[in-house]
C-alpha cells in the first residue's frame, strides 16, 4: 500500500467513525514526516554521487595531456578544482545552508578537489614528498569541513584515509610477504579520528536515546574503522583494549541508540555482541587461547619499551573504567545485557588460570576451558530468552545461531567417548524442541 492509499484509508476510518480525528491527523503527520525524512535521504545520497563522479570526470579532464602543457600553465589549472569547488562551497553555505544535499555534496566535491589540487602541484613542480605526506596535507584541509556546515558523508573517505597510517611495512620475500612490522606513523590515525570525534558527538541527539540516520551512518562507520584498526593501532594490550573497546561500545550503544527500532539503527550493539561472541569463540579454542595469551603475557614484557607499557596498561585502565560504569548503570536498574558487563572478569579469570599454568604449572586449563565454554552457551540462550520477552525475532536467530556454532565446533574437537558425546548433543536438540514448543503458541496463534 502506497502513502496515498494509507492516507484515504485512514481518512475513511474517520468517517466511519472507527478513527479519532486527532489520532489520525498525528498519524498522517508522522507519515508527512517520514516521508520527508526519507527524500531528504535520498536527495543526499544521489548529490554525494553526483559530486563523486563529477569530481572524477573533472579531475580527467584537466589531467589529459597535462605534461604537453607549459609549467606555467600547469600550474594555475592546478587551482582550478579548488577554487571551482570553494564556489560551490559558497553558494551551499550561504545561499543554501538548510539543505542538507547541498550541504553534503558540495563538501565532497571541495574535499575531492583539494586532493586533486594538491596532487596537481605536486607534480607539476616536483615537490619533495611521499603519499603519506600527500595524505596528511589532504585530511587535515578536510577537518574544516566537518564543523563549518556539519557534513558527514565525507567522513566515510576521511576515516578511510586515514588507515593509511596503519598500512603494515611488508618484507617480501620469494614467495610474497614474508613479515610485517606496524606502521611507525600510526599515531597519526589517532590524532585524525581525534580530530573527527566531536563532529560524531555533535551529530547524537542528547535528549533522546533514538537517533536520526545521520548518527547511525557515523555510528556505523566510526564502529567498524575502529574495530578493524585496533589490531594495528596500539603496541601492546590488545586483548585489553579489544574488550575495552566493545565495553564502550556497549555503553555508548545503549545511552544514545536504545530505542532505535532495527538492529541496523543500533550499530554500537550489534557489533558489540557480534564481536564479543566471534572472539569467545575463538578463544574457546586451544590454538587460539595459547597465542592471545602468550601474546599478551607477562613474559613477554621484558622486551617491551614504553610505549608498549603505556598501551598496556592505558588498556587495561579503560577496560576497567568501562566495566566499573556498566556494573554501577546496570545496578540502577539499566536494561544490560549481564554477559557484555561480565565478559572482562571471564577474560581476567582465564588470563589468571593461563598464567599460573605457565609460571607454577597449575594444571586448571580444563577448568578454564570448561567455564569459556558454558558461558558462551549461556550468551547464546540468554539471547533467546531475551529476545522472546521483547518479541524480537532477530536477537533469537542471534541467540540459536551462538548456541549452534559453538556445539558445532565443540562437536569435532571435544575429545570426550562417542557415546557421551552424542548423548550430549541429542540432549541440546531436544532443547530446541523445547524452545520451539515454549515459543509455537506465541507466534503461531
Amino acid at each position: 500500500m502506497n502513502t496515498g492509499s494509507l492516507l484515504n484509508f485512514l481518512n475513511s476510518l474517520e468517517k466511519q467513525g472507527f478513527l479519532p480525528a486527532i489520532a489520525n491527523r498525528k498519524i498522517q503527520d508522522f507519515l508527512d514526516y517520514s516521508t520527508r525524512s526519507a527524500g531528504k535521504l535520498f536527495l543526499a545520497y544521489v548529490a554525494v554521487m553526483g559530486a563523486i563522479f563529477v569530481s572524477a570526470g573533472v579531475f580527467a579532464i584537466i589531467s589529459h595531456n597535462w605534461d604537453d602543457f607549459p609549467q606555467h600553465v600547469r600550474g594555475v589549472l592546478s587551482f582550478v578544482p579548488s577554487l571551482a569547488a570553494l564556489y560551490v562551497y559558497y553558494l551551499a553555505v550561504f545561499k543554501h545552508a538548510h539543505s542538507t544535499s547541498w550541504i553534503e555534496a558540495s563538501s565532497m566535491f571541495l574535499m575531492l578537489m583539494i586532493g586533486a589540487s594538491i596532487a596537481l602541484i605536486s607534480q607539476t613542480y616536483q615537490m619533495d614528498g611521499d603519499f603519506d605526506k600527500f595524505i596528511i596535507v589532504w585530511l587535515i584541509l578536510t577537518i574544516p569541513l566537518f564543523y563549518i556546515a556539519r557534513a558527514s558523508g565525507i567522513a566515510f573517505f576521511y576515516l578511510l584515509l586515514s588507515c593509511k597510517f596503519l598500512t603494515p611495512d611488508f618484507d617480501f620475500g620469494f614467495f610474497g610477504p614474508s613479515d610485517f612490522s606496524l606502521n611507525e606513523k600510526y599515531y597519526l590515525f589517532w590524532l585524525f579520528l581525534f580530530a573527527y570525534l566531536p563532529h560524531f558527538y555533535l551529530s547524537l541527539n542528547k535528549k533522546s536515546d533514538h537517533q536520526g540516520f545521520r548518527a547511525i551512518y557515523l555510528g556505523w562507520i566510526t564502529a567498524i574503522v575502529l574495530v578493524l584498526a585496533l589490531p594495528f593501532s596500539v603496541k601492546a594490550g590488545y586483548l585489553w583494549w579489544g574488550i575495552a573497546t566493545y565495553m564502550g561500545f556497549y555503553l555508548l550503544g545503549k545511552k544514545y541508540y536504545a530505542s532505535n527500532i532495527s538492529s541496523l539503527g543500533r550499530p554500537f550493539q550489534t557489533i558489540t555482541l557480534f564481536g564479543l561472541f566471534f572472539f569467545l569463540v575463538n578463544l574457546s579454542s586451544d590454538f587460539f587461547y595459547r597465542i592471545i595469551f602468550r601474546y599478551e603475557g607477562i613474559r613477554q614484557m621484558d622486551g617491551w619499551d614504553g610505549e608498549q607499557f603505556f598501551f598496556y596498561f592505558l588498556g587495561i585502565a579503560l577496560m576497567i573504567l568501562f566495566t566499573a560504569i556498566a556494573v554501577m548503570q546496570k545496578e540502577k536498574g539499566m536494561p544490560l545485557n549481564r554477559y557484555v558487563i561480565y565478559t572482562p572478569f571471564l577474560i581476567v579469570f582465564l588470563y589468571m588460570v593461563y598464567y599460573l599454568y605457565q609460571e607454577h604449572s597449575f594444571d586448571m586449563e580444563w577448568f578454564s576451558f570448561l567455564v569459556l565454554n558454558f558461558y558462551i552457551l549461556g550468551f547464546g540462550i540468554n539471547a533467546m530468552i531475551m529476545g522472546n520477552k521483547s518479541r524480537n525475532l532477530l536477537y533469537m536467530f542471534y541467540g540459536v545461531f551462538v548456541v549452534v556454532d559453538l556445539l558445532w565446533m565443540r562437536y569435532f574437537d571435544m575429545d570426550i567417548a562417542f557415546w557421551l558425546k552424542g548423548l550430549l548433543f541429542i540432549g541440546v536438540g531436544f532443547l530446541f524442541f523445547l524452545i520451539h514448543y515454549l515459543s509455537v503458541d506465541e507466534f503461531e496463534n
